[in-house]
């Protein structure tokens, strides 16, 4: 017999009073104004008794979607289950709309935005400026905040700028809505229900063909994290531009971002170690601390980037997804620019990305509508 909204909701009030969850009375919330949407949420900012929270709520009723109530449930025993971390977003409780019936995760408010807002408030005439204490700072405290997640077997898989907050000037870690205990990971084939998360975050492993098996875990949080890491040295995201599926290609045939200048050699070391595409050759969180710790001391005080105000082409205007067509000599030399002045990215690789696209297109063209592809990678847990 199917479940009801009425199966769901007592199910959900059960966990509740077994885990001692302190309620919201919804009524009692004021000057609600949305923030952010997620993939299955909408985020709001509201006062309660004098005090500002941020509220996440479901998209749709629960009664209608069976989907979002499971990622509803997981993200909320995640939550709980962290408990209280200084690097972490503090789940405070819930709370119900009688009206629409929708659970909703009462959370810790961030006064700073995500970090993505974060770093484009330091933008003036085009010109990104940071100061090196600040972003050490941000970035040991992600890395403590993720040192806590995978003490605790968690790992995130949705580590980007969105997805990290900022208050007060600390960074905290939050939206755990595809997070995982090890233990409940298992060795899976890539399918055809599109990749999860932000694809310039995610590590090559996602990327290779459909089939192979992944198992992804702690390493694959680190390839974030250190795209995190150039992240804060650009101001801007990676892959500023690009179309997902070029974002695809390019990171399967190991194209990065290219260092901003001035950025000092260590750093650049550290993030690129931990971008690499062997998972093996990734540090540890350990490691990468007692190297923040150090590079604390280099000699700079503030990283600067020239910000180009417009999104590059689009890389379906530098790839034709025609199978017969061909680039030009023109393009074959082309530098394209990942939204960041004077910093290009050479793709070099051109020809061996364009030989692995008309492959992919052929033994995979059930999996393409031309001229976009659509996503056909997952990791399906």
């Amino acid at each position: 017999m199917e479940k009801t909204l009425l199966d769901y909701s007592k199910e959900l009030e059960d966990y509740f009073k077994k885990n001692n969850i302190k309620s919201f009375e919804f009524s009692q919330f004021s000057d609600l104004k949305p923030v952010g949407r997620g993939g299955y949420a909408v985020v709001f900012e509201a006062i309660f008794e004098g005090k500002k929270y941020a509220i996440k709520s479901l998209n749709n009723n629960l009664g209608f979607n069976y989907d979002l109530y499971r990622k509803f449930r997981h993200e909320l025993k995640l939550f709980y289950n962290v408990e209280n971390h200084p690097n972490i977003v503090k789940f405070h409780g819930i709370s119900r709309d009688t009206n629409s019936n929708n659970f909703m995760l009462v959370l810790q408010y961030a006064n700073g935005g995500n970090l993505r807002e974060h770093l484009l408030k330091k933008q003036e005439n085009g010109v990104y400026k940071i100061s090196w204490t600040e972003l050490i700072n941000i970035a040991k405290e992600i890395t403590i905040g993720l040192k806590y997640l995978h003490k605790k077997d968690i790992i995130h898989r949705d580590l980007h700028s969105k997805n990290i907050l900022i208050n007060d000037g600390n960074a905290l870690i939050t939206d755990f809505g595809i997070s995982k205990r090890l233990n409940g990971i298992t060795s899976t084939s890539i399918s055809s229900s599109g990749v999860k998360g932000m694809q310039a975050y995610i590590e090559p492993q996602c990327y290779i063909r459909i089939g192979e098996n992944i198992k992804p875990d702690k390493k694959s949080d680190i390839y974030s994290l250190g795209v995190l890491f150039w992240e804060l040295t650009s101001g801007i995201p990676p892959f500023n531009g690009f179309e997902n599926e070029m974002i695809l290609l390019q990171i399967r045939e190991g194209i990065r971002e290219k260092p901003i200048d001035n950025t000092p050699p260590d750093y650049v070391q550290l993030y690129k170690k931990c971008w690499s595409a062997e998972p093996d050759d990734r540090p540890t969180l350990d490691e990468i601390l007692n190297q923040l710790k150090l590079l604390e001391e280099a000699p700079v005080k503030f990283i600067t980037n020239n910000v180009i105000d417009k999104q590059i082409k689009s890389m379906s205007d530098t790839f034709s997804y025609t199978k017969d067509s061909n680039l030009s000599n023109d393009h074959n030399q082309q530098e394209i620019y990942a939204a960041k002045g004077s910093q290009p990215i050479l793709l070099d690789k051109t020809e061996e990305l364009r030989k692995d696209f008309n492959e992919i297109t052929c033994n995979y063209r059930f999996f393409f509508f031309t001229p976009f592809i659509v996503m056909a990678l997952k990791w399906s847990f």
